[in-house]
This record gives C-alpha cells, sequence and structure tokens, in this order.
C-alpha cells in the first residue's frame, strides 16, 4: 500500500467507482450516486485498509485455501475458521480505525449498515451473493469492529467453497466495506428487473416486507410478490403474502435489530400500491441501464420515497440470443443442441459455424433474398429462430408434432408458448422472416422440387423394389463425407482452407444431396413401420424388434469391431497387461502381439477415426487425434465382458427379429386374404428393416467433414501460436470467424482477450440451457414434475421395458466407464457413447426424444430407456437403484435397505 491510497472514500468520490478500490456493492453504489440515484450517505473502507490488514504471513495461509477440496466440507470450514480467526486476532491498524471512526462521524447518523464489499462479488458473471457478513443498526463506536468481521467474512467457509467452484484464487480477491447511515423504512425489499424463474427481461418482479428488507432477503417471512409488465406498466400479478414478521433497529445508541409481530389486520394488507410499484420498477429500470444489464436491487420506501441500498447483476439468467432481432416483434428460438442430444456449451468459433451453417443454407433456398438470422448463439450453445415457422398457422402445428419426435421438451416449450403468446405468432403481423417463409415455400415448388421428387422415388424404389444394399449405401454416404472433406484442401492458402471450413457446408447442401438418397430410405422405414403398427395395434414389441440386430447398422459395426479388439488382447497376455497399465499405442506395439494388435486398433480408427463425442462440437478431438478414447473403451469391455460377448448379443437380437416377423407373417395368414396379406407384410417388414438401419449412415457422412474441418482450424491455430498471436493452439476455437480469417490473412496479431472468453465460456457452460428460449429470454417450459413422487422423473418414453439396476452417473463417455448391468444416467448421448451401451441395462438422458441417437441405439439393444428426464443426472447419484419403465417414461429411484 502507498501512502496515496486512502483507508476510507465517500461514495461520492470518483475513484470509489473503480472494483479494484471499492468491491463489487461500493463501486456498484459508487457509480449510481455519480448518476444522481437516491442512495443513502455513506462511504467505503478500501481495499487498501484490507492490505494494511493482512500481513505477510496471512497472506501465506490464505494462499494454501486453494489446495482444497471444495467437497472436503469439514477440511474447508477448519481451514476458513483459522484464516478468519488470524484476521480477528491481528484486529484492524489504528491509522484505519481512525479514519473509520472520523468518517462515521461526518456521517452524523445515529446508527449505521456496515456491508461486505468483496472485489470478487457482484460481478456480472458471478454475484457471490450472502457469501459474506451484513451487519444492520450498528451504533457509531462499534462500526470499526463490525469492518474488522467483515473483513474476515471474505473467508467464511461458504465464500472459501464458492470462490474454489468457481476457479477464483483466494489470495486474488480483497474487501471493501460499504458503510452508510442506517434508514428505518416503512417497507422493503428485492427488486429483480427481470424475471428470475422465468428469465423474461421483460418482466419485473417484486418482494416487499414491512421494515427492513432483511426480512425478505434472509427468507424469514413470506413476503408480497409482485409480478409487472416493464414494456407496458400492466400489473401481471401481485400475491399478498403472510408478512407475520418485521424487523427494525433497536435504536437509542445500542447496535443490532430486532423482530417483532406484525398487526393481524396489516398482515393482508398489500405493502405496495399500484402507483408505488410502477415508480419502483422505472427506478430499476433506470439502475438497468445505468450498470448494464438486469438487476437484483434491494430497495426501501422511506416516507413515500425510494431509495437504493444495493444493486447486483442477476448471474442466473441464461444470455439472451444473439444477434437480437430488429423488428420489435418476440421471437422464438429452439436449441440446436437439444435435437442432436448435444446440449453442453460450444466456443465461440464452433457457434459461428454452425450460425452460417443456418443463415447460408437458408438464403440459398430463396435464392439469395435476405431471410434474416435464423442462426443465433446463446450461452455457448446454437439456437435457430423457428418464428417464420410459427407465425404460419397450417406449418405450426406439423413442425411441433415433428420437433417433439427428435426432442418432446422442445415441443412442449413452443407449445406452451404458443398458448400464451398466441398474438405474437399470429399471421396478421408478418416479419421479414415470416416473409421469407413464403420465399421458401415459393422456392420449395420450383428448385427445390428436384429434391421432394428425389425422395419420393426413393421411397416408391423401396416399396416396389425391395430395400437397399446397406454395404452400397455405407460407400456412398463414405464417399460423399470424404469429398466434403476434401473440398478442404483445394484452397491453396491456410487462410482460404480456413473460410472454406465456414463456406462449403449449409443446411441447403445437406437436404439436397444425402437427404433424397438415405433420408428417402428412412422414410420409406418409418413409414413401412407406422403401417405395421396400425395393422398389428396390439404388436409392438414385435415391430420394435424388426429395428434391431442389424450387423450393417454403423454403430453395431463400430461395437462388433470394439468388441473384436477386446477378444484380440485377451488372447494375448502382453498386451492385455499393457492396457490394464493405461499404456498408448506407441508402446503396446512393443510388447509381444501388440503389433497385430496396433494393426487392428489402426484399422478401426480408419473406419471411425472421425468420430468423437459430441462431434457437432468441431473443437473436439476425433478419436483418431486420442486414440487413448478407443483403447479406454476397449479397457472397460475386458474388465466388464467375457469373449465373444458382443457376437452373442447381436446374434440374440437378430434372432428376436427374425421370429418377430415370423410372428407377423402368422398373423396376416389368418383368413381369406391371409396369402396377400403375407406378401404385403413381408414388403413392409423388408422395407422398415432396410431402411431403418441406415438411421445413422448421414451422421456417419458427415462427420468426415467435421474431422477435416477440425484439422485445418487447429493448423490455423499452430501457426498463430508460432507467430506469437496466441499462446495455446486450442486458443483458436475462442476467437470469432471474422477474427480468426483477419489474423491468417494480414498476419497480424489478434487483440482478443482470450481468457476472458474462456471464462465466460466456462461460466455458461454450467448453466442448464433451455430447450426453447424467446427474444426476451423467458425459457418456457412443458409438464413438470409430479411433487407426490419425491423419487420419480418423469421423461420421454423411447425405449420400451422395464429393468432394476444401479446408476452409474457418467458425464464424459472418454474418461468413465460402466459395469455389467449398471443403468446409464447421462446428459446426452451420440455415437461417443455408443461403446458404454455394451455393458447398460438400461438408459436415462436428461436431453433427447424418440429420434435422437441414444434411443436409437437403445431400441436397438433392447434397452430401456427414458429421455428428456431433466436434471436427472444431479438427482440421481451412482449407487442408487433405479427402475426405469421406457414405455411409461418414468425413473423411480428404489429404498435401498
Amino acid at each position: 500500500m502507498t501512502s496515496e491510497r486512502p483507508f476510507v472514500a465517500s461514495l461520492g468520490d470518483p475513484l470509489a467507482t473503480r472494483h479494484g478500490r471499492t468491491g463489487g456493492k461500493g463501486a456498484n453504489l459508487a457509480r449510481l450516486v455519480a448518476a444522481d440515484f437516491p442512495v443513502p450517505p455513506g462511504v467505503c473502507v478500501t481495499t487498501a485498509a484490507f492490505e494494511r490488514l493482512v500481513d505477510e504471513a496471512t497472506e501465506s495461509e490464505i494462499s494454501t485455501l486453494d489446495d482444497l477440496d471444495p467437497t472436503a466440507t469439514v477440511d474447508v470450514a477448519e481451514r476458513s475458521e483459522a484464516v478468519r480467526t488470524t484476521i480477528r486476532e491481528r484486529g484492524l491498524p489504528s491509522a484505519v480505525r481512525e479514519a473509520i471512526s472520523g468518517a462515521v462521524e461526518a456521517l452524523g447518523a445515529e446508527t449505521f449498515a456496515v456491508r461486505s464489499s468483496a472485489t470478487a462479488e457482484d460481478l456480472p458473471e458471478a454475484s457471490f451473493a450472502g457469501q459474506h457478513e451484513t451487519f444492520l443498526g450498528v451504533a457509531d463506536t462499534d462500526v470499526p469492529d463490525r469492518v474488522l468481521d467483515c473483513m474476515a467474512s471474505l473467508f467464511t467457509d461458504r465464500a472459501v467453497s464458492y470462490r474454489l467452484r468457481n476457479g477464483v484464487p483466494n489470495d486474488d480477491v480483497a474487501m471493501a466495506v460499504v458503510v452508510q447511515a442506517m434508514i428505518e423504512p416503512d417497507v422493503a425489499g428485492v427488486l429483480f428487473t427481470a424475471d428470475p424463474v422465468t428469465g423474461n427481461r421483460r418482466v419485473a418482479s417484486v418482494d416487499a416486507n414491512y421494515g427492513l428488507g432483511d426480512t425478505v432477503v434472509a427468507g424469514d417471512v413470506s413476503p408480497d410478490n409482485a409480478r409487472v409488465d416493464r414494456t407496458t406498466g400492466e400489473l401481471i400479478a401481485y400475491e399478498v403474502g403472510e408478512k407475520r414478521r418485521t424487523r427494525r433497529t433497536k435504536g437509542r445508541g445500542e447496535s443490532g435489530t430486532e423482530t417483532v409481530d406484525v398487526p393481524a389486520e396489516r398482515r393482508t394488507d398489500r405493502a405496495l400500491t399500484n402507483a408505488e410499484l410502477t415508480t419502483l420498477v422505472d427506478l430499476g429500470g433506470r439502475v438497468e441501464a445505468c450498470l448494464g444489464g438486469p438487476q437484483d436491487v434491494e430497495w426501501a420506501l422511506v416516507d413515500g420515497s425510494f431509495v437504493v441500498l444495493q444493486s447486483r447483476p442477476i448471474t442466473s439468467l441464461f444470455p439472451l440470443p444473439t444477434p437480437t432481432p430488429d423488428d420489435g416483434a418476440l421471437h422464438a428460438y429452439l436449441s440446436f443442441g437439444h435435437v442432436q442430444a448435444m446440449p453442453e456449451a460450444m466456443p465461440p468459433l464452433v457457434l459461428d459455424f454452425w450460425r452460417g451453417f443456418f443463415d447460408r443454407g437458408v438464403a440459398a433456398f430463396v435464392d439469395g433474398e435476405d431471410a434474416g438470422a435464423l442462426g443465433a448463439a446463446a450461452g455457448g450453445r446454437v439456437y435457430v429462430d423457428v418464428t417464420p415457422v410459427l407465425r404460419v398457422r397450417w406449418l405450426r402445428d406439423r413442425f411441433t408434432d415433428r420437433i417433439s419426435v427428435a426432442n418432446e421438451p422442445v415441443a412442449d416449450g413452443l407449445r406452451e408458448l404458443l398458448r400464451r403468446r398466441p398474438e405474437a405468432f399470429s399471421e396478421e403481423r408478418p416479419t421479414a422472416e415470416a416473409r421469407s417463409v413464403a420465399r421458401v415455400v415459393r422456392f420449395a415448388t420450383g428448385e427445390f422440387r428436384s429434391v421432394v421428387g428425389g425422395l419420393a422415388r426413393t421411397v416408391v424404389s423401396d416399396f416396389v423394389d425391395g430395400p437397399p444394399d446397406p454395404d452400397e449405401e455405407l460407400a456412398w454416404v463414405t464417399a460423399w463425407g470424404n469429398a466434403l472433406a476434401d473440398e478442404l484442401d483445394e484452397p491453396t492458402t491456410l487462410a482460404d482452407r480456413t473460410r472454406a471450413v465456414f463456406d462449403r457446408l449449409d443446411v441447403s447442401r445437406v437436404l439436397t444431396e444425402p437427404v433424397p438418397r438415405i433420408g428417402g430410405h428412412l422414410l420409406a422405414a418409418v413409414l413401412a413401420g407406422r403401417l405395421l403398427r396400425r395393422w398389428f395395434p396390439d404388436a409392438h414389441a414385435e415391430v420394435d424388434a424388426l429395428g434391431r440386430g442389424f450387423e450393417a447398422e454403423v454403430v453395431t459395426r463400430m461395437n462388433q469391431q470394439l468388441g473384436d479388439l477386446a477378444d484380440r488382447a485377451r488372447g494375448s497376455p502382453a498386451v492385455l497387461t499393457a492396457l490394464q497399465r493405461g499404456d498408448d499405442l506407441d508402446t503396446i506395439a512393443t510388447v509381444d502381439g501388440g503389433e497385430a494388435f496396433v494393426e487392428d486398433v489402426e484399422a478401426f480408427l480408419q473406419t471411425f477415426g472421425h468420430r468423437a463425442s459430441g462431434e457437432i462440437d468441431v473443437s473436439r478431438p476425433r478419436w483418431r487425434d486420442d486414440p487413448g478414447t478407443v483403447l479406454g473403451t476397449v479397457r472397460s469391455t475386458l474388465e466388464h465382458d467375457t469373449a465373444g460377448t458382443h457376437v452373442d448379443h447381436l446374434s440374440r437380437l437378430d434372432r428376436e427379429a427374425v421370429a418377430a416377423a415370423a410372428d407377423l407373417d402368422h398373423r396376416a395368414a389368418r383368413g381369406v386374404l391371409g396369402p396377400l396379406q403375407r406378401r404385403l407384410v413381408d414388403r413392409l417388414v423388408r422395407t422398415y428393416r432396410g431402411g431403418i438401419q441406415l438411421r445413422e449412415y448421414p451422421k456417419h457422412g458427415i462427420a468426415f467433414y467435421f474431422a477435416a474441418a477440425h484439422d485445418v482450424v487447429e493448423t490455423a491455430g499452430r501457426r498463430l501460436v508460432a507467430e506469437g498471436h496466441l499462446d495455446h493452439v486450442e486458443d483458436v476455437w475462442f476467437l470469432r470467424e471474422a477474427e480468426l480469417l483477419a489474423a491468417l490473412e494480414r498476419d497480424g496479431p489478434t487483440t482478443v482477450n482470450v481468457e476472458r472468453r474462456r471464462r465466460e465460456h466456462d461460466r455458461v457452460a454450467v448453466m442448464t440451457a433451455p430447450p426453447v428460449v424467446t427474444s426476451e429470454g423467458e425459457t418456457p417450459t412443458g409438464a413438470v414434475a409430479d411433487p407426490d413422487r419425491a423419487d420419480v422423473l418423469t421423461g420421454t418414453p423411447v425405449s420400451a421395458g422395464v429393468v432394476e439396476g444401479y446408476a452409474r452417473v457418467v458425464r464424459d463417455p472418454t474418461t468413465e466407464t460402466l459395469a455389467h448391468g449398471e443403468i446409464l444416467v447421462a446428459p446426452s448421448t451420440d455415437p461417443g457413447w455408443t461403446p458404454l451401451f455394451l455393458n447398460a441395462a438400461g438408459l436415462v438422458m436428461e436431453v433427447g426424444g424418440r429420434m435422437t441417437h441414444g434411443a436409437l441405439v437403445a431400441r436397438e439393444y433392447g434397452l430401456p430407456a427414458v429421455a428428456a428426464v431433466e436434471g436427472a443426472t444431479t438427482f440421481f447419484e451412482t449407487g442408487d437403484r433405479l427402475r426405469i419403465d421406457g414405455s411409461q417414461g418414468t425413473v423411480e429411484r428404489l429404498d435401498v435397505e
């Protein structure tokens, strides 16, 4: 500390707005004071005082807190208490005490509010609300001691744990303390300038109680709650709370507060009038504008006027989709990740890739006309603006029905939004995007007719001429995918190859190339399956069995080869030992039998090395980049299966399919039309089985492009590291498309703060992404869980059957394994997760639907499965005994004796 840095600063001092000097709370209040907001007079004991308090020995003790495990609550509590004791025993230096006492005397109040203001709190990315001490009604002589207590509270066990979980080093923070003249309000409470429950930025939420507002903040009473439309000023709802108790200062020079009962006749009165609500919400809107973003405002009503006690950002809100619409209308966005069963956050460059995928593709469909920005990003996820479809009456129901097949919560959210806000999607108020739908439809009747025609021809051919040869189809889709990938090698410069990553693939190309062929086979299969279910309404189990046991199915090919790798390792003790040690491929190649095993692994990677877990996130390494993932799967198979298990499993499923076909044939043979019916059923069965086994082929093909794109961008990253523009190769994924191209073309440094973007990515990555979000931030949902069944979660039934077993919660398939007979509980699954299915007895997924990867594989393997089980990975724990009902869509935690 230098002598130029004061221990105490007035909230009106411009230097008090510096976060590093007065902490989050103090800096926000100083900004409000500077903008002439009504704030009680006060000062801030600055971080210079804290730095004078903490000597070198104390700093050393504080730094050891970073070594703690945040889940080791006893250790955290003991070590945190030791640090607090050290600080209290040192006491405030005399110069600091004198500065505080002088400032308190100058304020001239009877009592004071003393509030902690840490440098790591009240930030847009982490509020740290409630982690530190606040004291109300403090007598002037007690203020220095309460300041000391506030400074010590920087190391409460809850604050230390919070910092450890959020990656904030304990020695990187400091504590300032706000000291304000105490007021005695008539009413006080909290105002959220955005609805903290729904996320709607247009709706303000107010909690209010008589007296001091800490009864509301602490949850000691049931306060009044009001919800107000900020745009129109309309009172949406006002719920009167019980308000049994209130709090007030003791007064008479005595520190502290006291709780008193509210007279019975006042408890059911409204704490705020409509006029007062209007004034308060307007005040909150101005605070939001001043501080930049939705705010959690603590306020008080004194003699008919409102004052702001403190304000912090609401950090729990899911970010708004960007780019924001410019037409003033409500827009609805659905999560692309949920539809793809991959809701995890992706870095900025990947978001640009997918936004362009949608925007360029739609632009192609409307023949170059401006179709608006349909691709959007929010919270590290890709969203698609579906407003144009929802504004067309004859499309919206069909669209939501189709979406429900892929992901029921997405469809439920859209239906809930349409039910509550029908006027926002009226055809009487068309937007530019809605008009673009008409252009798409017109285009569909012209150039796009060839696509529809191709689909129709494939469907007819499958019914008339018989199903496709799966080997031929796999060869075609592999050639298509490789040709796509090869296009990235055509440009001569790295900058042009990088540009090609974003230009060569879009939704129009997918729809016009693989869809007419592979999509036609799948459509024929879906139609055949529906006809079989209608023909035999009591034979759904048999039809389900027909959809399993395909040796040619991509995922089955993958798992069979992995099983073969495990069996080869079993035949070589040296290879088996090397795998169990966790050796890499180079090391395994040196042991007896290792060379042949490595050749088999390389053959597997030649076919499947372009795949990855969460592969729509192009930044993730492919299996060929990290063969350790494949070796880990082989190791798990060796631990939990016996030789030939994978072959026996496939044979059993094939026999069940043959038996199901024979049963349907037997049923069809009944009656005078039996011979004709048998021929028709045979054709439907062959069409269904022939097409449904191709369901993963398109993704297998397009994954070649993802892998090539990953390689090009990583090459760009290595160049930028070599030129000193980036510190690490993986930093390239935190650039935007334009930034990356500019750095490559101009050979100049990038000014992007990669570390800040990483922190923002880490912050949003832990957020639960909503399936549907609006341009106002609202996250509509469908049905809620039954509160009468506390141990049951419900979701979408996607694979029939009932099974009981022990849960294994898995979040990363590359590092975790599954024992035979365990129930896999996962956020989502894609082909990278498939090897875990070899040992699973059942499947529970937080996202997904009937046609997403996990559901398809579960049905292929005959595993009971439930998708769209919100919160499953946190509600259930590894070792819980579960019962899955894949027909009813329930997952029940059973009592364990």
